[in-house]
């Protein structure tokens, strides 16, 4: 059987191999295509600790591993031990054990969708 050739996707320059490469094992080539780049929001660590100094979280939600990068090391000083760390995927729960260890719970969604962290959050 033939192919699919020269199908495009487009991602940020953090995008990970996964989708291009189970294509290529089903003979679709998916060119990927970066069309933003991810990088901290200026302000964001002022913004956090003010956020973090009048609130007390049960539960924080990481939808990538580059807003663990970008805010473990206020949350790893600031978060309350008990504070559930909830990843939308594996590669997000990978990045929580990179950046903060075992310092935290570590629940990851079963299924990266909306109801995936519904049932994480509604069962903590």
């Amino acid at each position: 059987s033939s192919g699919i050739n020269a199908e495009y996707g487009y991602c940020g320059d953090k995008a990970l191999d996964v989708i291009p490469r189970t294509m290529s094992l089903n003979e679709v080539e998916l060119k990927q295509l970066v069309v933003y780049k991810v990088e901290k929001k200026k302000g964001l660590d002022h913004e956090l600790r003010s956020l973090l100094d009048v609130e007390i979280f049960q539960a924080v939600v990481f939808f990538s591993p580059s807003g663990v990068e970008f805010t473990h090391d206020i949350l790893e000083d600031r978060l309350s031990r008990d504070c559930v760390l909830v990843a939308f995927g594996k590669s997000t729960a990978a990045g929580i054990s990179v950046y903060l260890g075992n310092k935290f719970v570590i629940k990851v969604c079963d299924h990266p969708t909306p109801l995936g962290v519904l049932n994480v959050l509604q069962n903590l």
